[in-house]
C-alpha cells in the first residue's frame, strides 16, 4: 500500500528536487497512542527502511507505542503509570461491550470514561510541550517535516515545521473546518447521525441543526488545548488556527467505503495504508484451481 507516490507526497511539500538523486529526509514523528498508532508505525517504519532519519517521540508509559526497526525513539516521563492506563482501557472496554444499563447509568459511565481519556491526553501533552529540555533538543536536530494525529494537536504546536497530519476523521469535524473544506449538511452526513448521503428532508433538517452544534462540542473537547496552546507559544490562538497551517492533510479512509463529499488538494486518501499487501484476488484463485 506504500508506494514511491505517497513518499512524494510526504517530501513534496519540502519542494527538493530529486531528479539527479533520492532525496533523503529528517522526519518527526509525535504520534498518538492506541489503535491510531498502528497507521502512524506503518509510515514511520516504511519512511525509515527507504533512509529516512526517523524519530519517533513517545511517552515512557503508553498501550502500544514502542521502538522499531527502522526509526529511534525519544521517549519522555509523564504523569502516569501502567496501573492508570490499564484503568482507561478497562473503562473503555466496558463501553463497548452490550451491557443493558439504564441511560443515566450508561450517560455516567460515559462521562467518566471521556474525564480519564481527556486526563490521560491533556497529562501527555502538558508532559512533552513543557519540557524544555525535551523541546530544545528536537528543534535543533533540523528536521524537514513533522508527522502528527491531529486529534491531539501537541506535534502541530511544537514543531513549526511543514505538517503532515495523519488522522480518520474528528467527531466536532474540526479537520474539515481547519483544512477550509467544504461540507454541505444537504449531503455530507454528521458524526453520530447514522445517516447516508441520501437523506430526507427531514434528516437533511437534523444533520443541519448537528453540524450548527459542531463549533460547542468542538469547544468542549479542546478548550483545555487552546489554553495549552496559548501558554506553550505565548501569544493568544487556538487549535483550529495552528492546524489551518497544516500542509497535507492524509486521511485514513477510501470512497470506496465512504459516501461522497468535497476534499481540498491537499487532502491525500490513504486507507488501508497499514494493511498487509495480498495477491490480487484473480492470482488467488488461479493458484487454488491449479494446485493438486
Amino acid at each position: 500500500m506504500f508506494t514511491k507516490t505517497f513518499e512524494g507526497v510526504l517530501f513534496h511539500l519540502i519542494n527538493v528536487s530529486t531528479s539527479s538523486a533520492p532525496f533523503l529526509g529528517k522526519l518527526l514523528v509525535i504520534p498518538m497512542d492506541g489503535s491510531h498508532w498502528v497507521g502512524m508505525k506503518a509510515i514511520a517504519q516504511e519512511m525509515g527502511r527507504r533512509g529516512h532519519q526517523v524519530t519517533v517521540v513517545i511517552p515512557e508509559i503508553s498501550v502500544r507505542m514502542g521502538p522499531g526497526k527502522h526509526y529511534q525513539t525519544v521517549t519522555f516521563p509523564v504523569p502516569y503509570d501502567k496501573a492508570y492506563i490499564d484503568t482507561v482501557i478497562s473503562a473503555n472496554k466496558g463501553m463497548m461491550s452490550k451491557e443493558a444499563l439504564p441511560f443515566m447509568e450508561k450517560m455516567r459511565k460515559g462521562i467518566a470514561k471521556f474525564q480519564k481519556i481527556r486526563r490521560l491526553l491533556l497529562g501527555t501533552a502538558e508532559s512533552l510541550l513543557f519540557n524544555d529540555t525535551l523541546i530544545s533538543h528536537l528543534q535543533q536536530q533540523g528536521f524537514d517535516a513533522v508527522l502528527t494525529d491531529p486529534m491531539v494537536p501537541t506535534g502541530s504546536l511544537m514543531a513549526r515545521l511543514p505538517t503532515i497530519n495523519l488522522l480518520r476523521g474528528i467527531p466536532c469535524s474540526l479537520d474539515i473546518k481547519s483544512a477550509g473544506c467544504p461540507s454541505p449538511p444537504s449531503f455530507v452526513p454528521r458524526f453520530f447521525t447514522g445517516y447516508t448521503d441520501k437523506m430526507s428532508f427531514k434528516q437533511r433538517i437534523i444533520n443541519t441543526i448537528v453540524a450548527l452544534f459542531e463549533p460547542l462540542m468542538c469547544r468542549l473537547l479542546y478548550w483545555h488545548f487552546d489554553q495549552i496552546t496559548s501558554e506553550f507559544l505565548g501569544e493568544d490562538t487556538t487549535v483550529a488556527e495552528i492546524l489551518s497551517d497544516s500542509d497535507i492533510w492524509l486521511l485514513r479512509l477510501d470512497f470506496a467505503s465512504e459516501f461522497p463529499r468535497p476534499l481540498m488538494p491537499n487532502m491525500v486518501l490513504v486507507g488501508g495504508i497499514n494493511c498487509n499487501v495480498r495477491n490480487p484476488l484473480l492470482q488467488t484463485i488461479a493458484r487454488s484451481v491449479l494446485s493438486p
